[in-house]
């Protein structure tokens, strides 16, 4: 009976062992099983995460090429309409100021400008606008079949045209008025009333007279080169006191020697006779002429900067 009690004894305890063991087993099973439907709920819950991010990348990249379409079409119809030059490109750039494009879009481009341009800190609120939208589309517009890259061109002429009108020209125009009053008339008179001025300094005249009644200077980037190379001719300065006060602001405002080069005066002149002018023609500007005006621009508006940040 002792053999046979102790001998059941043995067999229930390796039962009971036994038992606990599968009850373990049973137990890391389970939660096996409850973890790996936890991390496939998670793996599920980051997919449908990326799925939906997915998604919505897919749509802007859609609204985007569809404002694209839009603009190229737009471009292509006001190019080929019977205007002159400055009406297209008034226009043109209507079209661009119309633009939505989101600044999370844009923030990559416009770390890029910023690289790109050693006065970067200095410019004018809408140039640190015009240029990253320019990078912008040079990027998308090479995923069509033939893009016109007059957008990109038009945006980075209208930097440098920005940044000629606020540091010059408006300040200039802005200080005669008020130094002139009621006699501005007057002043003017000097310049208005010379034939041979008439076709040379007739529509800077034009300009400050109107500035006078909206105050709000309006220069196009070839009027302003235009003047600067008659600050030049001495035959004119002579004849116009208007060429002659404006010679005066600008040896006193900027470094007028660097800023009348006649070297960079021609530089600025291609800018609008190879770049900004042919983008309102209905050729298309090709990826050669955004490369060559991209790769000018910063040398002509940091040269700019350096001459007015006296």
């Amino acid at each position: 009976m002792d053999i046979a009690n102790e001998y059941s004894k043995e067999m229930l305890f390796q039962s009971l062992q036994s038992d606990e063991k599968i009850v373990g087993l049973l137990e890391f099973l389970v939660q096996r099983a409850m973890i790996s439907e936890d991390l496939q709920a998670q793996t599920d819950k980051k997919i449908d995460r990326l799925q939906e991010t997915a998604d919505d990348i897919n749509s802007k990249i859609d609204k985007v090429l569809e404002k694209l379409d839009t603009l190229e079409t737009d471009f292509a119809d006001l190019k080929n309409e019977s205007r002159d030059v400055e009406q297209k490109l008034l226009l043109l750039t209507a079209k661009l100021n119309k633009l939505e494009i989101q600044s999370e879009d844009l923030e990559d481009y416009y770390t890029l400008s910023q690289n790109a341009y050693d006065n970067w800190d200095d410019f004018d609120v809408l140039t640190k606008q015009f240029i990253p939208l320019a990078e912008f589309l040079y990027s998308k517009l090479q995923k069509y079949d033939k893009p016109d890259y007059s957008p990109v061109i038009l945006e980075l002429c209208r930097a440098i045209e920005n940044e000629f009108l606020l540091k010059v020209f408006k300040k200039y125009t802005l200080g005669l008025i008020d130094r002139k009053g009621r006699n501005l008339d007057r002043f003017l008179s000097g310049d208005r009333l010379s034939s041979d001025l008439k076709s040379k300094t007739g529509q800077f005249v034009k300009t400050v007279s109107r500035a006078a009644r909206t105050h709000n200077p309006e220069f196009t980037l070839g009027q302003m080169n235009t003047i600067l190379s008659m600050v030049n001719d001495t035959s004119i300065v002579s004849q116009s006191p208007l060429m002659r006060d404006f010679l005066t602001y600008l040896q006193s405002n900027t470094e007028a020697s660097r800023l009348l080069d006649p070297d960079y005066i021609r530089k600025v002149n291609d800018i609008v006779n190879k770049y900004r002018n042919p983008s309102a023609h209905p050729q298309l500007m090709s990826l050669e002429k955004a490369n060559e005006c991209r790769e000018i621009m910063p040398d002509r508006l940091d040269y700019l900067l350096e001459c007015v940040l006296v």
